[in-house]
This record gives structure tokens, C-alpha cells and sequence, in this order.
């Protein structure tokens, strides 16, 4: 709080500086083990009465600068959390000495303040600054033992349907990056991910629903940054975890551990992370369907698919810095994950006639096996100009996706008799490999005390291939014919070369940043040789964004930014990806980037409680479209560019401290979806052409989700938490989703001098987390109710070993953000 009060002050001090200043004042902060200290907060006072002349912070280097000052006699005041506070013996500015740099600036540990920072200072799970929401994975009591996309299922504004995909205030296509970078895979594989991903390795989550140009244009959402642990205290130290869970409805079983090391001495800084787990779960599907033609009911499934789940993954972090010197950082990063993915699937259908009588059973059985792996390197250079924020930042980045899928299904249809009538047999595999290129640069350029500009140039190779190949099993299953509908190679490349400006100042007490960003994208696909398709196209992407100060107590912010959503790189794959013998799913190569135009005004009181009021257009919304072949008994999800979806909503943020042991944090957003388009339908006629109409789609829903987290801390070094979320009823396109919600409730113990942590957690405690929906829209009727394994209980242990004191270093961020939020290569 004092360094906030001193920079407050040494900002209000600029106004009513004067102008026929001529000397400078320089210097460096070390501490009394001679470690650089950094961002310490340095007031230069008036020896006469020691009123403030002027503040800085010290850079990342410790050093400070104070220029154009009047002459005379000055002393130094110099402050840091974890510090005792250091003032300067008083020395003179004249003209003889115009220029005095200070000497001996050597801070000493206060260690009762750091004491009370390990208590007072804790950050709440859930914090809210000014251009972002912050979720303090760390500081989270029933996110232990959890998976990071559990994690974010209690993160404020986010919602995770049936298939793990991520919306954020009621948008979807959200652009999640890793530690600065996109993850560049699809929507399943980024879920894969993050279901592999353990909460343990996650420091905090960044959520931007108006980011500004620097980052890439994908994402009508906004961007959702998960940031992983490296801490860079001074000799060795880290963090070891262990974490038991198991469900309560079938007691599935699951593990995980992790380790985090980091060693930095003198220039050189290493850190990793290694990660391991293994989890049952299960899953149940509910679909009742009916095929319905001009209002008559044809016929009808009832539906139930139980599937058993195992997954197994290992993940790594490697990486090192080192400090050529003060101005210039060489670094280079890894990251790996491997896993293995199998799923045993009893899907059973009760096929009815028109009048809704039982007509035949149909069962099938499969068998899923994948296995998967993901890379990526960076190599990163940053050179820091000078002590006035002048840096220049170049990365270079790798990344490859790897997955093999093999599949066997295996199908019986018996008549009412139960008597066997028809079998199917077929096995398949898919193979997917991507390998990604990226390479960017980034200038950071002040121009004065309030005014500073920002470049930067980005240029991405993607080459995806896609192979997929079934076959249909005859007689004694050794005859195997191929199923030419099925078996495709699908290649894609895509180039996208990107280059933003961003200028930002402050005139009074209104701060400006303007924003406009260039992207060219060139994409080929390529289905057996045969080009399928060539696109090349270049947008541009302005952004907007006002800060207005009304006094110590209210500021206003409006914002606004253009963004694109480009098609993943499996929806761009005619692939046709079955789940049963009557339901598949199939890629669509005529998909195109839909566009959103989106604006925001907000409002902060005291600094903490934010309210938000948003609206947004996104024109050629990609949506995913049921289409149902009555003939055959065939139903088909397909995703295509329909007219547009409105976007309109208010957000409340509300964090309470109720008392000095209850801390209470409460986002509440009500939201309107309005989907208008044309939505294809495709009729099969009795030659078997195809005739597609359009149907006209105009559907819309106010929804509202709310998302309350309570931190309690007790005597004896005991704290509790007790959490919740809760979604009502809300509209995709066709789908009608119906409400959800959960509770969960943790307790945590600190001992052997607060480096052991033990916590104990139950997710979904009455086990209400459930998607319920609907299908109703013209000649289609289908409804679905799907369950899974939240409801889980964990203990987790964590030990913290080493120098954990000392403030840390420079967090890397790299270049692959928006391409790997497009692949799709992993289990499920």
C-alpha cells in the first residue's frame, strides 16, 4: 500500500512540474546480498523541508532516473515491500555537478514486513484490475487436484458446455493462450489439454474481453491467458505436490503429482516443470431424437451411450534465461506433453415406429484408443534501450502436434423378439500431424513521461495433415473392404503475416490508447492431391480504448475493438468423424472467418468494484448445425456461417472483504444472444441427389450466470473456501441449453513453518452439474441430457522448499498464440 500511495504521489507530481529544469539525478538499488531490486518506488524530496519534487520506479535493472530538475538540494527516499526504508544523505545539484549520480543504494531485508506480507498481502482467487480479471489459480483452495479446465469452469464470466468448449460473457471462439502464446489447436484438443493440464502447474489466469492490438485479431470472445509457474528467486528452490482423487459414483480413481524447480545464480536463471496424471472417469449420454417430416413423426430413438474413460499424460516445462548484461536477456523455452487416451463405449438405441412403439435394438460397442503428443520451443531475445521504458523483444517459435487414433465398433441390431437381424463391423484410424512456425518482434517506445508507442511484426507457417482410413469387416471379420467415404488425406497450409501499431497517452486525467492492427492470411487445402481450397485475404483491426478518472473514488472506461475468428483446421476437413452408426459429424471446407465488432463501458468504484456493459455483433457466426436424413435414420452435426448474433450485456464484479477473515468475491452477467441467419437444409431424393433449401433461424434468449467465491481464514492456520456458479437457461444457434450449476467447498492446513500445504476438496458437492438441451427447430426434435464425473473428492499435499523471500524475475512470454488455438490432435 505505500508503494501505491508514493507512485500516486510521484504521478500527481508531473503536472505541476517546471519547465526550466536542468540538472539529472541517477542511480542503482541493490540489496545487502546484492541482488538488483526492482520496481522499487524512489521519491526525490526538497533537503529543506523534504517536500516531494518528484518519484520514479526503478526498472528491471534497479536503476532509476530523475531528469530536467531544478537546481538545488535534494534528498532520496527509496521504498520496497519486504525492505526497510532507505533515504539518501542530502547532496546538491549546481552547476558545477549538473548531473549526480548516487552511489551505495543498498536496501536491507526488513523481515518483520515480510512476515506480515506472507499474512495480509495473500492475493483472493479472484482479482479484478483494470483491463483484465485475474483467477490466482495458487491461492485457490478447492482447485486443488483439479485440471486447469475445471479451474476455469469457476472463472467469472466462463462457461464450459457438454464438449469442454469455452464461452466467455456468453461468446464462444475465445482464444486461449499459454504463458503469451496461442495454443493453435481446435477446440477438442485445446479441451484435451487442458483436461491433462493440472492446476498445480498454473500461477494465475488472465481473462481480456477487449484486448488490445498487440495481441493477434483472433478470439470474438477475447483472449484467456494461462500462465504457468516460474518462479526465479535467487539459488535453488521449488514446489513438489502429490494429490489423490476419486468420484463418487462409480469411485473412479485418480493421481497426480508435480515439481517445480527453479535455479537462478549470478546471470543465470533455470526453471522447470514436470507433471504427471492418470485419471478414470465415465460419462453418460442421453438422446431421444425423433425424425420429423411436414409436422408427422416418422420414427424415433431412444438413446443411452455409458462410456468408461482413462487418461494418462505427462507434461514438462525446460527452460532458461540468462542476463548478458544489464540491458540484454537471451532465453530459450520447452514445453512437452504426452498422453495416452482410451475410452470403452456401450451405446444402446431403442429404434420406435411413427406411433412410438419399439420397433428394433440397436447396440454397438467401441473401442477408442489414442495416443498423443505436443511440442513447442522458443528462443527469445530482449534488449532494454534505456532506462525510460525503451525495449526492443524478437521470438522465435516451433511447435508440433502429433495423434493417432485407432477405433473399433462393432454392431448388433436385434428385432422385438431379441432375435439377431443385422451386424456391422468396422475399424478405423486417424492420424493427424501439424507443424507450426512463428516468428515476431515487438518495440516498446516512450515517447515522454505520458505518451508511449508500440510496434510490432508477426509472420506464421501452419502445415497441417490429416489422414483418415476405415474399413467395414466381413464374414469372419478377416475380409475387410474400405469404405471409400471415410478414407481421405486432407492437407492444409496457412500463412498469416501480421504487423499492429499501438500509441497510448494521457492528457490529465484521461488516458488514450489507439490500436490498429494488419493481418494477411493465405490458406490452401489440398483432399487427395485435388485442391479444394485457396484463400487470401487481408483485414484490418482498429481498437479504442478510454480511461476517464472522475476523482479518487470513480473512473469510466470505454473500449472498442474489431476481431476475427478463423475456421479450425478440422472444421475445414470434409472428414466425416462417425460416433455411432447413426450419428457423425463432418467437416465443412466452404467455412469462412466470421468478424465481431465489439464495444465496451465500464465503470470502477474504489478501485475494486467494476460494472461492465457490453454489446456485440459478430457477422457469419460459425455455428454448428444438426441436420437429420429421415430416409436412413441419419443425423449430422455440421458447422456453417449463418447471418449474425447479437451480443448484448451488463456485469457486475463485487470483491468484499466482509470482515479481517472473510473475503467474499461475487460476478454476476446477464446477457441477450440473438441468432438471425439461414440455416441449409439438405433433402435426399429417391435417385439419391441432394437438394438443399434454407430455412430461416431467428432465435434469442436473456440469459445470466453468477459465480461467488468465499475465503475464510481461521485460527491454528486453518482457512476454508466455499464456492459456486450457477448458468439458467441460454441459446447456441439451434440448440436450447437448459440451467446448470455447482458447489464446491475445500479446507486447507499450512504447517512445518508454512512450506507444507494439505488440502482437502469436493467438487460439485450435490453433483447438479448436468447439461440439459434441446434440438427443436422445424422438422428436427432431439433431446439430450449428458453427465459426467464433476462431482470428485481430492486431498492434495504441497511442499515449498528453497529461498521463497525474494521478489522474482521477468515472466516470458512467446509468439505461437492464435495458431494453436486451431489444432485438433489430441484424446478426449
Amino acid at each position: 500500500m505505500k508503494t501505491l500511495l508514493y507512485t500516486i504521489f510521484a504521478l500527481l507530481s508531473l503536472n505541476s512540474f517546471k519547465t526550466n529544469a536542468q540538472g539529472k539525478i541517477s542511480g542503482q538499488i541493490t540489496d545487502d546480498k546484492s541482488k538488483i531490486v526492482e520496481f522499487a518506488s524512489v521519491t526525490l524530496l526538497k533537503a529543506k523541508d523534504s517536500t516531494l519534487v518528484k518519484g520514479a520506479l526503478s526498472d528491471g535493472s534497479g536503476s532509476f532516473e530523475f531528469e530536467k530538475i531544478p537546481l538545488g538540494e535534494y534528498l532520496v527516499s527509496i521504498s520496497q515491500m519486504g525492505y526497510k526504508k532507505f533515504y539518501t544523505l542530502k547532496f546538491s545539484l549546481d552547476s558545477e555537478n549538473p548531473s549526480v549520480k548516487l552511489m551505495n543504494l543498498i536496501l536491507s531485508e526488513d523481515s518483520k514486513q515480510l512476515s506480515e506480507v506472507q499474512v495480509i498481502a495473500k492475493k483472493p482467487f479472484i482479482e479484478q484490475q483494470i483491463d483484465r480479471t485475474v483467477v490466482n489459480v495458487a491461492n485457490s483452495i478447492v482447485s486443488a487436484g483439479s485440471t486447469a479446465l475445471e479451474v476455469l469452469e469457476k472463472a467469472p464470466g466462463v462457461t464450459v458446455d457438454k464438449d469442454g468448449n469455452i464461452s466467455l460473457k456468453g461468446k464462444q471462439n475465445v482464444m486461449v493462450l499459454m504463458d503469451g502464446k496461442p495454443t493453435y489447436m481446435s477446440a477438442s484438443d485445446l479441451v484435451n489439454l487442458l483436461r491433462n493440464m493440472q492446476s498445480s502447474s498454473l500461477e494465475k489466469i488472465e481473462i481480456m474481453t477487449n484486448p488490445p492490438a498487440k495481441y493477434d485479431a483472433a478470439g470474438n470472445a477475447g483472449v484467456i491467458n494461462l500462465k504457468t509457474k516460474k518462479n526465479q528467486n535467487m539459488g535453488l528452490n521449488g514446489s513438489a505436490t502429490v494429490g489423490f482423487g476419486y468420484g463418487f459414483y462409480k469411485s473412479l480413481p485418480k493421481q497426480n503429482g508435480s515439481l517445480n524447480l527453479n535455479y537462478r545464480q549470478g546471470k543465470l536463471n533455470l526453471f522447470g516443470n514436470f507433471s504427471g496424471n492418470h485419471r478414470k472417469s465415465f460419462q453418460i449420454n442421453e438422446i431421444n431424437r425423433k425424425f420429423v417430416e411436414n409436422g408427422k413423426t416418422l420414427s424415433g430413438f431412444d438413446q443411452v451411450a455409458d462410456s468408461d474413460k482413462q487418461n494418462s499424460s505427462i507434461s514438462y516445462k525446460m527452460g532458461a534465461d540468462y542476463f548478458l548484461d544489464s540491458k540484454n536477456t537471451i532465453g530459450v523455452l520447452f514445453n512437452g506433453m504426452n498422453g495416452s487416451f482410451s475410452e470403452i463405449l456401450d451405446n444402446q438405441a431403442i429404434v420406435k415406429n411413427s406411433l412410438g412403439q419399439q420397433d428394433s435394438t440397436s447396440i454397438t460397442k467401441g473401442d477408442i484408443n489414442n495416443q498423443w503428443s505436443n511440442y513447442s520451443t522458443n528462443i527469445n531475445f530482449k534488449h532494454v534501450i534505456d532506462s525510460t521504458g525503451k525495449e526492443w523483444t524478437a521470438d522465435a517459435d516451433y511447435a508440433r502436434y502429433n495423434a493417432n487414433n485407432n477405433m473399433m465398433y462393432r454392431t448388433s441390431k436385434y428385432d422385438l423378439s431379441n432375435i439377431l437381424r443385422q451386424t456391422r463391423n468396422e475399424d478405423g484410424m486417424t492420424q493427424s500431424k501439424i507443424n507450426i512456425y512463428s516468428i515476431k518482434t515487438d518495440l516498446v517506445y516512450p515517447i515522454n513521461k505520458n505518451s508511449k508507442f508500440e510496434a510490432g511484426l508477426k509472420s506464421s507457417y501452419v502445415n497441417s495433415n490429416n489422414d483418415m482410413r476405415f474399413e467395414f469387416l466381413l464374414g469372419d471379420l478377416n475380409n475387410r473392404v474400405l469404405d471409400p467415404t471415410r478414407t481421405r488425406d486432407f492437407l492444409y497450409k496457412e500463412n498469416i503475416n501480421a504487423g499492429y501499431l499501438n500509441f497510448s497517452t494521457s492528457i490529465k486525467k484521461l488516458s488514450i490508447q489507439l490500436g490498429l492492427r494488419a493481418e494477411n492470411t493465405i490458406g490452401q487445402g489440398t483432399l487427395k492431391g485435388k485442391e479444394l481450397l485457396n484463400r487470401n485475404y487481408t483485414n484490418l483491426f482498429p481498437s479504442v480504448f478510454l480511461r476517464e478518472k472522475l476523482n479518487a473514488k470513480h473512473q469510466l472506461g470505454l473500449s472498442y475493438s474489431r476481431r476475427i475468428d478463423r475456421p479450425s483446421y478440422e472444421d475445414l476437413n470434409p472428414f466425416l468423424y462417425f460416433l455411432d452408426p447413426y450419428t457423425f459429424q463432418k467437416g465443412n471446407e466452404l467455412l469462412q472467418p466470421q468478424y465481431t465488432d465489439a464495444l465496451e463501458l465500464s465503470h470502477t468504484f474504489m478501485d475494486g468494484i467494476i460494472t461492465t456493459i457490453n454489446y456485440s455483433r459478430t457477422n457469419g457466426v460459425m455455428t454448428n448445425i444438426l441436420q437429420q436424413n429421415n430416409a436412413l435414420k441419419l443425423t449430422n452435426v455440421t458447422k456453417y456461417n449463418i447471418g449474425y448474433v447479437d451480443n448484448f450485456g451488463i456485469a457486475f464484479s463485487v470483491p468484499v472483504p466482509i470482515t479481517k477473515w472473510w473475503f467474499s468475491n461475487t460476478y454476476f452477467n446477464l446477457y441477450n444472444n440473438h441468432y438471425v441467419g439461414e440455416i441449409p437444409k439438405v433433402t435426399i431424393g429417391a435417385d439419391g441427389s441432394e437438394t438443399t433449401i434454407f430455412q430461416s433461424l431467428d432465435a434469442r434468449a436473456t440469459t445470466f450466470n453468477a459465480n461467488m467465491t468465499n475465503q475464510f481464514t481461521l485460527p491454528k492456520k486453518f482457512s476454508l473456501e466455499l464456492s459456486g456458479w450457477y448458468q439458467s437457461g441460454f441459446i447456441e444457434g439451434q440448440l436450447a441449453g437448459k440451467p446448470m450449476g455447482a458447489v464446491s467447498f475445500g479446507i486447507q492446513k499450512k504447517m512445518m513453518q508454512d512450506k507444507a500445504t494439505l488440502k482437502l476438496n469436493v467438487n460439485d458437492v450435490f453433483w447438479t452439474q448436468k447439461f440439459r438441451g434441446n434440438f427443436v427447430f422445424n422438422d428436427i426434435d432431439v433431446q439430450i441430457v449428458n453427465r459426467w464425473e464433476s462431482r470428485v473428492a481430492r486431498v492434495t499435499f504441497t511442499y515449498r522448499f528453497g529461498n521463497n523471500k525474494i521478489k522474482a524475475a521477468r515472466q516470458r512470454q512467446t509468439g505461437l498464440d492464435d495458431e494453436k488455438g486451431r489444432v485438433k490432435n489430441g484424446g478426449n
